[in-house]
């Protein structure tokens, strides 16, 4: 038994996004969900220069004003300063939409696949939920990513958006190698970790 782990920034935030999506889909604790990509989003972002400047979706937008960015920030980090901070406001309450995992998990799987350069079952998962939870919001060129949500999820016999028992089920059949796919990656780690 080890009882030690070499980890890089990448792997913990690794850890934690796919931890993330499988709470998500398997109806954990939605704090656990937001704290955990709240938590890998920002390692990912800490590191950025690292993987060639990955950018957050909502971070780095260039929509917001630059004298108002540390107001949208605020916002933007509500909830997950509120769900790891207490000494200012011990005694506040918050109120926390479900929906917000949706955008916060959606901008950790957007840099973590733009530096790990491939998807993960749980990452291609999530994406393809966000993608038809969400239609319209996404541009995406993907053509495999396409494919995938325009025939074998939203195609004859489509997976119900609602239905997370089903997406959990397709992860774990990607991850048992049930099912595969040319562009998903079961390796852990940066590709260039061996």
């Amino acid at each position: 038994m080890i009882d030690t782990w070499q980890l890089t920034k990448f792997d913990v935030a690794e850890r934690q996004l796919l931890q993330a999506i499988r709470l998500f889909f398997s109806g954990g604790d939605a704090v656990s969900v937001h704290t955990l990509s709240e938590a890998a989003a920002q390692v990912l972002y800490d590191t950025r220069d690292n993987h060639g400047g990955v950018t957050s979706i909502f971070r780095d937008s260039d929509r917001i004003r630059p004298e108002r960015k540390k107001e949208w920030l605020q916002h933007l980090f509500c909830s997950r300063n509120f769900f790891k901070h207490a000494n200012k406001d011990p005694n506040a309450t918050h109120e926390f939409k479900l929906s917000f995992n949706h955008f916060s998990l959606l901008d950790a799987v957007n840099m973590y696949a733009a530096a790990k350069k491939s998807w993960t079952p749980e990452t291609l998962i999530f994406f393809s939920w966000f993608s038809l939870s969400y239609p319209g919001i996404l541009k995406d060129d993907n053509p495999m990513l396409i494919s995938l949500i325009n025939s074998n999820l939203s195609g004859d016999d489509p997976i119900d958006i609602s239905n997370f028992e089903a997406w959990s089920t397709c992860i774990d059949d990607l991850r048992s190698g049930q099912r595969w796919l040319a562009s998903v990656t079961l390796n852990m780690g940066l590709p260039n970790d061996g």
